[in-house]
């Protein structure tokens, strides 16, 4: 079972060349499913790549971000390729991005351009990863932007492990893109993780939540098991306004 990444076109799949879940990219791209894979790293920049699963919803229905679970769920539960887009035309997160990984000590690598498979219709991206490394572990941030600098998702990935995760992700989940409720977003996040952490301990795999949207955007919080590292968190938050 793979985790999403933060952009479905897999930029961040590619991220350091291999990510997927709750990003999405401009219009027309698929948004990832919202639960996926335990071999990824929480310090690497990635999260695990997107895969097939049984399961989920018929690949003849339209998949709509509708029907998204509203409630914790595992992978087989949650569409595939919802259509998405930028955050906001103009908007680049760039003074948000400078702000979290300054204060989290994150050397957020130089954008690459992703071009994808020559032989699909997904225009390319830009997308840039970097991580910090902390007492117990790293937490890390992988982003992706149209052509035009648009921002269209931020991941931010942290271990249960690494001291001030919780921050870390209450900080991500505060994105200041337009139509943005910081403190609802906050509010939301805090009570998705205890959520998560009851519906992982009895499924025994990946789950992902429910939607956040504000404005033009929607967030997500995936949670897995990464081996001798622990639980790790994702959380997406990706343009979906067509």
């Amino acid at each position: 079972m793979k985790f999403p990444a933060p952009h479905v076109r897999r930029t961040a799949i590619a991220l350091a060349v291999s990510i997927l879940v709750v990003g999405c990219s401009t219009s027309r791209h698929a948004s990832p499913d919202a639960a996926g894979s335990s071999k990824a790293s929480p310090g690497d920049g990635t999260a695990p790549s997107a895969g097939a699963t049984s399961g989920h919803p018929s690949a003849t229905a339209a998949p709509d971000l509708d029907d998204w679970p509203t409630r914790p769920a595992t992978a087989d539960k949650f569409p595939h390729g919802i259509p998405s887009t930028v955050l906001a035309k103009g908007y680049t997160g760039s003074a948000f991005l400078a702000k979290v990984t300054e204060k989290w000590h994150i050397a957020l690598g130089p954008r690459k351009k992703n071009d994808f498979s020559k032989k699909d219709d997904q225009p390319p991206v830009w997308y840039a990863t970097g991580a910090g490394q902390h007492a117990s572990g790293k937490l890390s941030i992988a982003v992706t932007w149209n052509l035009s600098g648009d921002l269209e998702s931020l991941s931010c990935i942290a271990g249960r492990k690494t001291p001030g995760y919780a921050d870390f992700l209450r900080d991500c989940i505060e994105l200041d893109h337009p139509g943005a409720q910081p403190a609802a977003a906050a509010r939301w996040l805090g009570s998705m993780v205890p959520s998560l952490d009851k519906a992982y301990a009895e499924a025994r795999k990946p789950v992902g939540s429910p939607l956040y949207r504000a404005g033009r955007a929607a967030s997500a919080l995936q949670e897995y098991s990464y081996g001798k590292e622990g639980m790790v968190y994702t959380v997406r938050i990706f343009g979906t306004a067509p």
